[in-house]
């Protein structure tokens, strides 16, 4: 029987990480008189948002947990860490946000994950294969270049949540200033990886497809 990839090994990692950090995100919300007094909770499309934006960033979580054993640089590692972090915790505040909205009787629409175009940013089955086999310099460029896509791909789903909300004249409660973080935090994590490509010489080192 063929075993599983790697990348699906830390999955599975990934989501009980997820799952035991979550609890903690709900103390991060507002108080339950502050969520009285907001009508209506969230859209649809908010709701979408985030249901799609957990998905995707469980692939950042995954990707993060193939670089301790891949690469030998400590601030490679120190910097997975701090994304793995980070995306967690923001999987940990949506959920919550979802459940909350389930709480007040708001329906869930089905994502439909499998079925749509793939998400802005996402790597394929066969991206994430190449990455868990990788090792060294090659890892190192792949990973980088493929989280840089990835939270392009982040920026631009929350550029159009942000258009939504302006377009309604809604800000989501406590959706509005997440999409402002994801924004602001992936775009200098995208600028310290592009200058990690230049600096560790990995920029030129695609080999050709």
């Amino acid at each position: 029987m063929r075993s599983k990839p790697a990348w699906m090994t830390a999955a599975v990692a990934a989501a009980a990480l997820v799952a035991a950090e979550a609890p903690a995100q709900r103390a991060g919300l507002p108080d339950s008189s502050a969520e009285e007094a907001i009508e209506p909770l969230f859209s649809a499309a908010d709701l979408t948002y985030m249901q799609h934006m957990i998905v995707h960033h469980e692939q950042a979580v995954v990707m993060s947990l193939l670089v301790p054993e891949r690469s030998d640089r400590p601030e490679f590692h120190r910097f997975a860490d701090f994304v793995r972090r980070a995306q967690a915790a923001e999987i940990g505040m949506m959920r919550s946000l979802l459940d909350l909205a389930a709480e007040r009787g708001l329906d869930l629409p089905e994502p439909h994950l499998h079925d749509d175009p793939p998400m802005a940013g996402m790597l394929s089955s066969a991206q994430m294969d190449a990455l868990a086999a990788a090792s060294g310099d090659e890892f190192e460029r792949l990973w980088l270049e493929g989280m840089i896509f990835h939270h392009q791909g982040a920026i631009d789903m929350s550029h159009a949540q942000q258009r939504r909300q302006l377009t309604s004249g809604r800000r989501p409660y406590g959706l509005g200033v997440l999409v402002e973080e994801i924004v602001v935090e992936q775009r200098a994590e995208i600028t310290k990886m592009r200058d990690w490509l230049e600096v560790w010489g990995l920029a030129n080192t695609r080999a050709s497809e």
